[in-house]
């Protein structure tokens, strides 16, 4: 019998290995160089989002402002560099800097404030999402020539965005593992109140993991500018839930102590590849929340199956 050990740790490579099967049978082009290309690259921005949510989720917390967050870093870029093009470089470093301010205030709200994670991250998220209509009611900008490129280069199949954000996963799950800070957020998760009684920095390190899924928001807003080529306000609304259900079905739990990046990445493949199928075959977009729903009702299921399995 196969264990929840296995379920906890594979599941989701295996569905995934099962729906590219499936796939194939069903619609045979999805398997081609192109087909394949505009999957990895339309998981890309849900990869690096996903992989700021699980660092929230490590320490018991979440993060409902990330949608708003990459909204804003879009809007931000498409607008300015269409203003001032020769200063994209410093555009793209002020939309991650703005990232970084949300998450931060975010983190210092949680851990300094004490104040829920769920309520003050949705708050914020609805205050920057006012600021972004501000900015931009429309879709509207342009991003210069040079910045589309980081959304469009590719080796074969491959977007070499997709080896980037891979490598940095493979960093950011080292620092996790083999640092003192990465292994302290790790306690943080388990039990708080023991991890603070053992002098670890708790509010601070709170604070720097709230900045980082901001700043990782962010990055994830300029890739989309990058990738259409211009801004709208409301580009980042799905990625709030989309950003749970790849957190939680690639094996991060809602509860905190437990972090899977790698299974955040698969996973974030995983539904891009459930959208490109469901749009190919003609399925009505309000079918495809559906979808997304039970997805996300059968991925907190397998963390609650998970977590039990832990506590026994």
């Amino acid at each position: 019998m196969i264990g929840l050990g296995f379920l906890g740790k594979a599941a989701n490579t295996v569905f995934l290995l099962g729906l590219i099967v499936v796939a194939a049978v069903i619609e045979p082009t999805i398997l081609n160089e192109r087909a394949l290309r505009n999957i990895l690259t339309s998981a890309n921005p849900l990869m690096i989002v996903a992989a700021g949510q699980a660092l929230a989720m490590l320490t018991g917390g979440i993060d409902l402002s990330v949608a708003s967050v990459m909204s804003l870093a879009n809007v931000i870029a498409a607008s300015a560099m269409q203003k001032s093009p020769e200063y994209a470089a410093l555009i793209v470093l002020g939309c991650v800097l703005a990232g970084i301010g949300v998450g931060a205030l975010n983190g210092w709200l949680v851990s300094y404030v004490r104040l829920n994670p769920f309520i003050i991250t949705l708050a914020i998220g609805m205050a920057v999402q006012g600021l972004t209509l501000e900015i931009m009611n429309v879709p509207s900008g342009l991003v210069t020539s040079g910045f589309r490129l980081l959304a469009r280069t590719a080796f074969g199949p491959v977007p070499v965005a997709t080896i980037v954000i891979g490598a940095a996963f493979v960093v950011l799950a080292t620092l996790l593992r083999q640092t003192p800070h990465g292994v302290a957020i790790f306690a943080i998760g388990g039990n708080e109140a023991s991890a603070r009684m053992s002098g670890l920095p708790t509010r601070r390190l709170k604070l720097a993991v709230y900045a980082a899924s901001g700043m990782l928001s962010a990055c994830a807003g300029l890739f989309l500018a990058s990738r259409v080529g211009s801004g709208d306000p409301l580009i980042g609304d799905p990625y709030s839930m989309d950003s749970i259900t790849a957190a939680v079905l690639g094996g991060t739990s809602l509860i905190g102590g437990v972090i899977n990046l790698a299974g955040a990445l698969v996973a974030s493949v995983l539904l891009a590849l459930i959208n490109t199928l469901l749009n190919l075959k003609g399925i009505s977009p309000f079918f495809q929340w559906i979808v997304k729903g039970a997805i996300l009702i059968a991925a907190l299921s397998l963390d609650l199956l998970r977590h039990q399995r832990r506590s026994s």
